[in-house]
């Protein structure tokens, strides 16, 4: 017996899964070189750690990661605070600020991603982050890079961190928050259960309902649609440092990752994931963390970037 015709309309429709791009060779990567920095003036407080854009060209935004976490608003021209407000996250390392003006932050000490108003911090939901776990290395994987900047202020206190089980973790360098090397590295105490919390997320940026969001522990750049919370895609990143994420052009086509390891910039196509360039930055420079390139108005043409110790530097773009 030969089955009646199914109309079109009562097939099911299945979704199109994520892809990953593959990573390409980065020695044979076309590479340019940035050997003049400036630091330029102290952030408002002594552990910035994400930078995000406003719709005013004179402004940016600062995400601090001690306890009490801080957005501050800046002047980009000379550093001076515009406003602040404490925010309902921990250890945060990103910020962005969406179309549809809404604050967006990687609480990275909980692992969490957090939506926001930036009129007064006022917490709208919490998400899960998306790759979230134990930072690990990878043969190749360049040393961990520490700033030699001194501190801005007096130093100020870190979130807190579990007592245990993370204490006797094995250390290796790339973890974020590696144990006091009683264990071999990679190990846990034999007693342990559960595996080690870890970390979460650092940069993102924003484009309509998606949110592109640096995964140090999963070594990816997730592509989450904001509404349903589904990676619609995902890139993989060079290193197991990715920080510092920021558009090239307002058309948002292409945006510069950074990796604080590497200490260099890889350019991404927002749509493919495919890595085209790369803008490698001096030995002697700070830390990349927070970084956004300035596309009009004060400092417009300079890539700024804020080291954890407080304070903000910059290059200028090549062209």
């Amino acid at each position: 017996m030969v089955p009646a015709a199914v109309s079109a309309a009562a097939v099911p429709k299945v979704a199109t899964a994520a892809t990953t791009t593959c990573l390409p060779d980065l020695s044979k990567l076309k590479t340019r070189h940035i050997s003049k920095f400036e630091v330029i003036y102290k952030t408002p407080r002594g552990n910035p750690n994400g930078l995000a854009l406003t719709t005013n060209p004179g402004e940016m935004w600062i995400i601090n990661q001690a306890t009490g976490s801080h957005a501050s608003l800046i002047n980009i021209s000379d550093g001076s605070l515009v406003r602040e407000f404490e925010t309902d996250t921990r250890g945060d390392s990103g910020i962005c600020v969406d179309d549809d003006n809404v604050m967006w932050i990687t609480s990275t000490g909980n692992r969490l991603i957090v939506s926001c108003s930036p009129d007064d911090g006022k917490t709208i939901a919490k998400y899960v982050a998306p790759g979230a776990g134990r930072i690990y290395e990878q043969a190749g994987d360049p040393p961990a890079r520490n700033t030699t900047l001194e501190f801005a202020y007096p130093r100020p206190p870190r979130p807190p961190r579990p007592s245990n089980p993370l204490q006797n973790v094995g250390a290796t360098a790339g973890q974020l928050h590696p144990g006091d090397g009683k264990l071999p590295p990679g190990q846990v105490p034999l007693d342990m259960e559960d595996t080690p919390a870890g970390s979460g997320s650092h940069g993102l940026i924003s484009k309509g309902n998606l949110l592109y969001v640096a995964s140090p522990p999963s070594r990816t750049i997730f592509v989450i649609d904001k509404k349903s919370w589904v990676v619609q895609n995902r890139f993989p990143t060079p290193g197991n440092r990715p920080h510092g994420i920021t558009w090239t052009s307002s058309a948002k086509t292409h945006f510069w990752s950074a990796d604080s390891n590497f200490n260099a910039f890889f350019l991404y196509n927002a749509s493919s994931g495919q890595i085209t360039e790369r803008l490698q930055v001096g030995d002697d420079s700070p830390v990349i963390h927070g970084a956004k390139l300035i596309l009009n108005g004060p400092g417009a043409g300079y890539m700024y970037c804020c080291d954890d110790h407080g304070w903000m530097w910059r290059f200028k773009m090549p062209t």
